[in-house]
C-alpha cells in the first residue's frame, strides 16, 4: 500500500493505514471518541497484533481459545511501531463523540397500528426470535434462556412450543415440516454448538425434532433456495461464529444428507437472500458481513453450484451492520437495498454518528449505488423492514434499534418511517416504545385481514447503559414480544 498524499512516511498515521488496513478497510479516529479507542478497540488490536498477548484468565472459555491459538506466538509489528499508532489515534480522536446529523423528530402516535402486548410471556424477557407464520397466522417466539419455541396463535395465546435444548434464532416453514435455526451460543463463544433443526408436521402440530446439521459457529439465519439447479432444495447458512465463522452453502444430496460448501471462511455472515439478482435464470446469493469485514456480498451463480463473490459496498469494522433487505422503492422495477447498521457488539460504547439506515439504488445486474437523497441517523439501529403498511402504493419502512439513546432519544427503539414520496419519509413511533428492548421484528399479516401487522421481541438485558427504571420494569414485567395490529382494514 503507497503512503497517500500528505501522510508524513513513517508516522503513526501511515503506520495505521498501512498495518489496520491489511485486516480491514482503515477506521478514521474521528469515528470514535478517544476513550473508546483508548480503553476498548485499541487493546483488541493490539492482542490481535501479538503486540501484547491476550488476557485468557478473564473469559469462562480462556482454555479454548488459549488452545485454538487465536493470537500471534509473536508480534506481527515492532512495539515502536504500534506506540506511534496508539499515539496517532489518541492525538486524533475527538474527545467526545460527534454528534448525529440532523434529523427529523420522531413524533409519538401512531394511529395506524394499535399496541397489544403479547399476554405469554418468558421471565426475564430474552427473546431470540419472532417470526410471523404466512401459512397458520401464528408467532413463533424463541427464548435465550427458556431455550424452547413458543407456538403463539394470532392474538398473542400460547398453543404450544417445541423443546430444542439451544437457542432459536431463525425459523422457515415448508409444506412438511419446520426448520429451526439455532445460534448454540447468544453470547460470544468458539464452543461449535449451533445446529439446524427439522421439526416433522403431524396432524395439527408437531413431531419430534431431528438435526439436520450441527457442530457448527454460532448461526444468524439460513436461507433455502434450489441452489445448484437440480431441482431440489438447497440451503446457505450464515455462520456468524465469534473469531471462527463462515458461509456456506448445503448441497442436497438426498436423504436428509448434505454437502457443505464453504464460500467464506471469515466469521461476520449475519444475513442472506437467496435471489436471481441479476436475471439470467439461476438464483444467485446477497450476503452482508459483520465483524471486521462489513460488506455487503453478491454471489453470482455461475451453475452447479459455483459462485463468483464481487463486492458491492465496505465499512469499517466499528460500523456494526445487522440486516437488509432487497425492495423496490423507486418503483423503476429493480429491486433497492435498504441496510441498517447499529450493533456496538457486547462492550459498553456511547452512540456512534453513523449508526442508522440507508438505501442504495439498484442499477440492475447486482449493481448499487448509495442514495445521496436519504439516510436516516437511528443509533443503534437493528433491522429495518420495507413494507406498504399504509396501502398506498409505496414502500414505509418499521425499524428498530437494540442500542437507543435511551437518555436522549428513547423514541429510537421503534420508527415508523411513512413514505411521503420523493425520498422524504415521516418518522414516528407508538407510546410504549420503551416498554421492552427490541432485539428483533417480522411484519405479515397476521390476522388475515389483508394489512401487514408487526411483531417485536425484547431482549431485556445488553451491554450499554439503560435508566435503572426501564432495567427494573423490563425484568419484573417486561413483555417478551408486542403486536403492533394494522388498522388500516
Amino acid at each position: 500500500m503507497a503512503t497517500l498524499p500528505g501522510v508524513v512516511p513513517g508516522s503513526g498515521e501511515d503506520l495505521a493505514r498501512r498495518v489496520c488496513s491489511g485486516c480491514h478497510q482503515f477506521p478514521e479516529p474521528n469515528l470514535l471518541d478517544r476513550a473508546t479507542w483508548e480503553q476498548q478497540i485499541l487493546p483488541r488490536m493490539e492482542a490481535r497484533l501479538g503486540v501484547s498477548p491476550p488476557d485468557y484468565s478473564s473469559s469462562p472459555e480462556g482454555e479454548l481459545l488459549k488452545s485454538l491459538e487465536l493470537y500471534p506466538k509473536e508480534p506481527l509489528i515492532p512495539q515502536r511501531d504500534w506506540d506511534a499508532i496508539v499515539a496517532y489515534y489518541l492525538a486524533s480522536a475527538p474527545a467526545v463523540p460527534i454528534p448525529q446529523d440532523p434529523r427529523p423528530e420522531i413524533r409519538i402516535g401512531l394511529p395506524l397500528f394499535r399496541f397489544e402486548p403479547v399476554r405469554f410471556r418468558f421471565v426475564p424477557a430474552l427473546t431470540s426470535l419472532v417470526h410471523i407464520s404466512p401459512l397458520h397466522r401464528r408467532i413463533y417466539l424463541g427464548d435465550d434462556q427458556a431455550r424452547r419455541l413458543a407456538i403463539l396463535d394470532s392474538r398473542g395465546q400460547s398453543t404450544g412450543s417445541l423443546t430444542l435444548d439451544n437457542v432459536a434464532v431463525d425459523v422457515a416453514e415448508a409444506t412438511n415440516g419446520l426448520y429451526v435455526t439455532c445460534v448454540g451460543s447468544f453470547l460470544p463463544s468458539e464452543i461449535q454448538r449451533a445446529a439446524l433443526l427439522f421439526f416433522p408436521k403431524i396432524d395439527n402440530g408437531f413431531g419430534p425434532g431431528k438435526v439436520i446439521v450441527d457442530r457448527l459457529p454460532r448461526a444468524a439465519q439460513t436461507e433455502f433456495a434450489d441452489l445448484d439447479g437440480d431441482g431440489d432444495t438447497d440451503f446457505a447458512m450464515c455462520l456468524y461464529g465469534n473469531h471462527r465463522g463462515r458461509f456456506s452453502w448445503f448441497r442436497n444430496l438426498g436423504g436428509d444428507r448434505y454437502q457443505e460448501e464453504i464460500l467464506i471462511e471469515k466469521s461476520g455472515a449475519i444475513h442472506c437472500l437467496a435471489r436471481d439478482i441479476n436475471g439470467d435464470g439461476s438464483i444467485d446469493l446477497a450476503l452482508l458481513m459483520a465483524q471486521e469485514n462489513e460488506t455487503f456480498q453478491i454471489f453470482t451463480n455461475l451453475g452447479r453450484g459455483d459462485f463468483r463473490s464481487e463486492h458491492v459496498f465496505q465499512r469499517p469494522p466499528v460500523y456494526g451492520h445487522n440486516h437488509f433487505e432487497l425492495a423496490d422503492f423507486d418503483r423503476d422495477g429493480i429491486e433497492d437495498l435498504l441496510v441498517a447498521n447499529g450493533d456496538n457488539g457486547e462492550f459498553t460504547s456511547p452512540p456512534k454518528r453513523f449508526h442508522g439506515l440507508r438505501i442504495y439504488r439498484g442499477q440492475g445486474g447486482g449493481r448499487f449505488q448509495e442514495s445521496p437523497e436519504w439516510f436516516f441517523p437511528l443509533n443503534g439501529a437493528t433491522k429495518a423492514l420495507a413494507r406498504d403498511f399504509d396501502g398506498d402504493g409505496d414502500l414505509d419502512i418499521a425499524a428498530i434499534s437494540f442500542f437507543p439513546d435511551y437518555e436522549r432519544s428513547p423514541r429510537e427503539s421503534f420508527v415508523y418511517l411513512e413514505n411521503r414520496g420523493r425520498w422524504s419519509f415521516a418518522p414516528a413511533t407508538f407510546q410504549q416504545c420503551i416498554a421492552g428492548r427490541w432485539l428483533t421484528l417480522d411484519a405479515g399479516d397476521l390476522d388475515g385481514d389483508g394489512d401487514l401487522d408487526l411483531v417485536l421481541g425484547s431482549y431485556v438485558r445488553g451491554p450499554t447503559a439503560v435508566p435503572g427504571f426501564l432495567t427494573k420494569s423490563w425484568e419484573k414485567d417486561g413483555p417478551s414480544a408486542v403486536i403492533l395490529r394494522n388498522q388500516l382494514k
